[in-house]
């Protein structure tokens, strides 16, 4: 009775990783999830096993495997479904706060396969970034598309081993521009949030500007004599601390009047010009593959991905893409669903 019960565990479960596999094209992970499926259930390979060596050895692999399977499942539910991630600074204020750990849903949006075993969860960080190697997921078929004002994780672009947390404004295709700290999108104004976040100059001491920081909601409960005691911090004229995306704007583009700048779409055909070579030729050559070369003699480019530009909500304090750059859509891990810290749930 027992044995034709997990035969028909086994007949069951098979099932959805055989889905798995048409779904992921995963050859060697749908075989290691089938044969833990088969440990647990008729024990096919483990009788086998057992029949070719000597029982102490079967007893010591049978205690490694009890210990590893923890994290093969930790890797298997990070990589695939939901991952934890950590956030370490202020850029997201008033939205999200350093300490806060986010939820990210990766299925519903396209999991991101690691191509290099440093970009494993769990397990990653015991080996070696790739060097100078910018192809670093392989994206499986999304449920859903990422949408404008999304809250995303991301690997950083720079090549570095950091995560970091923005929300999307501009999505494939559209032409970003920011005027007086107000983003426009395709012409039409980005709708303000209650909890985007702005410095306000309040004086000055020796030469050294004064500040304090407010969100929109804040800066409304201001009463009127306060509000005028302060100034927005709108950067008219380049600061050379602030390095800004594409370095040819740096002498004229600033964080609070940039653009205009389209995002690039996979299939988007542009022409290049001596004007605008220079703004694409590193997204091009990092993540399309594209010899710098090669793309100088073009004329016309057709990109080979989506891309996307992220902003914190704490607007004059976040290094995003108007200093990075485009995030590739293949860097992106998921949408957050979630947010916990211990003053969170405390309150």
């Amino acid at each position: 009775m027992k044995k034709n019960l997990t035969k028909i565990i086994f007949s069951i479960c098979i099932i959805p990783f055989i889905g798995f596999y048409i779904w992921s094209n995963l050859l060697s992970i749908s075989i290691l999830l089938i044969l833990i499926l088969d440990s647990f259930t008729i024990k096919i390979i483990p009788t086998q096993i057992k029949k070719l060596i000597s029982n102490s050895i079967y007893q010591l692999l049978k205690y490694a495997y009890v210990i590893i399977l923890p994290v093969i499942f930790a890797i298997f539910f990070r990589t695939f479904f939901f991952d934890v991630y950590y956030v370490p600074s202020s850029s997201m204020e008033r939205t999200l706060f350093p300490g806060d750990y986010v939820v990210v849903n990766k299925i519903s949006y396209g999991v991101k396969v690691p191509n290099h075993l440093r970009n494993i969860p769990v397990i990653g960080g015991l080996f070696n970034p790739p060097k100078k190697e910018y192809n670093l997921y392989t994206s499986l078929k999304p449920l859903k598309k990422f949408q404008r004002e999304d809250i995303v994780v991301f690997k950083a672009v720079d090549n570095s081993h950091k995560f970091l947390i923005k929300r999307i404004i501009g999505a494939p295709n559209d032409t970003i521009q920011i005027k007086q700290s107000k983003v426009f999108i395709n012409s039409k104004e980005l709708i303000e949030k209650d909890n985007y976040a702005y410095n306000y100059v309040r004086g000055q001491n020796e030469r050294v500007l004064l500040f304090e920081n407010y969100s929109n909601k804040e800066f409304l409960e201001l009463s009127e004599v306060q509000k005028n005691k302060y100034k927005k911090d709108i950067k008219e004229k380049p600061n050379y601390n602030y390095f800004i995306f594409p370095f040819i704007k740096q002498e004229k583009w600033t964080r609070d009047n940039y653009g205009k700048l389209i995002v690039p779409k996979k299939g988007m055909k542009i022409e290049l010009t001596e004007e605008n070579i220079n703004t694409y030729k590193s997204v091009v050559l990092k993540f399309e593959n594209v010899n710098l070369k090669k793309l100088t003699k073009h004329f016309y480019y057709t990109f080979k991905n989506d891309y996307y530009f992220v902003m914190g909500d704490n607007r004059h304090n976040s290094i995003d893409s108007r200093s990075f750059g485009f995030v590739p859509e293949s860097y992106i891990q998921g949408k957050m669903v979630s947010v916990f810290s211990k003053p969170r749930l405390l309150n």
